[in-house]
């Protein structure tokens, strides 16, 4: 007995000792799949049993058989890639016999989507003109729906957008767009970023924002370019020198501003103007200035011998503008109250207007905001009080006239001892009641409309 437990013992020991080591091939080591998954197999070749070892069980891919003996073949599935990386896994696959292991692997790997980009609407409030933007801003608003992670970027650093990033799919994006800060107006580019390791696109949009806005004493004002080629402000100045204070008297001789004349309503024929501290007057009208002041001096300061020496001062305008000279004013209309200066090419002359004139509705068709603001009147320098001027009964529209400084001299008097009696400017005048706009004499000390014409 003893001795065929013996033999039975050395048997068993010799038939393991004879079992081979175990043998594994797999006929691909790399199993590359696109954003859209599928199925791809591996050949395994084995001489005993082997099985499946991954790193995660929950992953995007299955592995179909777990195990198997012998030849045989891997199944390898994998899902549609809808994340924005690309992603990769290594399986094991071991082989076993006796106490000894054999392990090849393969790799699994997956490009994910390339960023893509979609606008589905893109709206601008207030609406463009021409395909140009407010000059004052407003909004711009972005529907758009992506497929991975996304930014959203402008080229205007003072554009604020409301959202700048995000993951996939649909939003709603606001830029808000402040007043244009150049006068020539600019382009603002929004860039829609969508892009993966696998690649992905850029979409870019925006529009062009008109200038012609001048920002001075916390105000902004219109201009417009003319067809005499010069940017001329669209609006009044309502800007307040320092030390000077509106006044709402017109026996006030001195005050070299005046708050700015309107219709009296209350009166029968509405012939009759008042002033306003109202603000929406004196937005709409701007105050009222003699031409000492609106030359950028103190009410006082012009003499007989510096009284030529203003033309195409900047003045109270703002810098790089001026108070228009004689021969803008004629460059523009086309005359003056002296017959010689006519010049029928100007673009605003018209030659039918009552024999010939410049024309308030010419000036108006390019947005030149062609009105009447009314004046103070103050003759000369011996005037102890001025009278206010602008409306009358045979015009009804509202008010028919008043100046609006400039800077060239047309003519000095003076008192019999020499001393400054008047100094008058060429201005611009309107009579609204003909639709005329020409240039004409304003007394120095008048309070007249300002508006401004920028350097050239």
């Amino acid at each position: 007995m003893k001795r065929f437990l013996t033999l039975l013992a050395a048997g068993l020991f010799l038939l393991v000792a004879c079992e081979p080591d175990p043998v594994l091939s797999l006929d691909k080591t790399k199993l590359d799949f696109s954003e859209a998954g599928g199925t791809q197999t591996i050949a395994v070749s084995a001489n005993n049993t082997w099985h499946i070892l991954m790193e995660d069980s929950d992953t995007f891919y299955t592995v179909s058989p777990m195990d198997g003996k012998g030849d045989g073949m891997i199944t390898v599935t994998v899902k549609p890639n809808t994340t924005s990386a690309n992603r990769s896994e290594t399986v094991g696959v071991i082989c076993e016999s006796h106490d000894r292991t054999m392990t090849q692997t393969f790799t699994v790997s997956q490009t994910c989507p390339v960023g893509k980009v979609q606008i589905e609407s893109l709206e601008f409030n207030p609406p463009r003109v021409n395909n140009v933007f407010d000059a004052e801003g407003g909004l711009i608003t972005v529907e758009f729906t992506t497929n991975a992670a996304w930014t959203l970027t402008c080229n205007q650093s003072d554009v604020t957008l409301d959202l700048t990033s995000g993951s996939e799919g649909n939003y709603t994006a606001t830029a808000i767009v402040p007043v244009c800060p150049d006068f020539e107006g600019r382009t603002i580019k929004l860039t829609l970023t969508c892009r993966t390791s696998a690649g992905g696109v850029s979409e870019e949009f925006g529009t062009a924002q008109a200038g012609g806005l001048v920002v001075y004493g916390d105000v902004v004002y219109h201009a417009v370019q003319m067809q005499d080629g010069r940017w001329w402000m669209q609006e009044n100045l309502r800007y307040i020198p320092s030390g000077l204070t509106p006044s709402d008297d017109a026996t006030n001789v001195n005050a070299g501003i005046w708050y700015p004349l309107v219709i009296d309503e209350l009166t029968a024929d509405k012939a009759t103007v008042k002033f306003s501290k109202y603000e929406e007057d004196i937005i709409a009208n701007g105050y009222l200035y003699s031409s000492e002041v609106a030359l950028g001096l103190k009410p006082g300061d012009i003499t007989v011998d510096n009284a030529a020496t203003f033309e195409g001062a900047q003045g109270i305008c703002p810098k790089g503008w001026h108070i228009p000279t004689k021969a803008e004013i004629i460059a523009l209309v086309g005359k003056t109250a002296d017959k010689t200066d006519t010049n029928p090419n100007a673009p605003y002359f018209d030659a039918e207007l009552n024999g010939g004139n410049g024309s308030a509705a010419l000036l108006n068709a390019d947005f030149f905001n062609a009105g009447a603001w009314g004046a103070v009147s103050i003759a000369n320098t011996a005037a102890t009080k001025g009278t206010t001027m602008g409306a009358i009964k045979a015009y009804q529209g509202g008010m028919n006239t008043g100046y609006i400084a400039g800077s060239t001299v047309h003519q000095v008097t003076t008192n019999d001892d020499g001393s400054l009696k008047n100094v008058q400017f060429v201005a611009l005048m309107p009579n609204m009641n003909n639709g005329t706009y020409n240039g004409a004499w304003n007394n120095y000390r008048n309070g007249v409309s300002v508006r401004c014409v920028k350097n050239q």
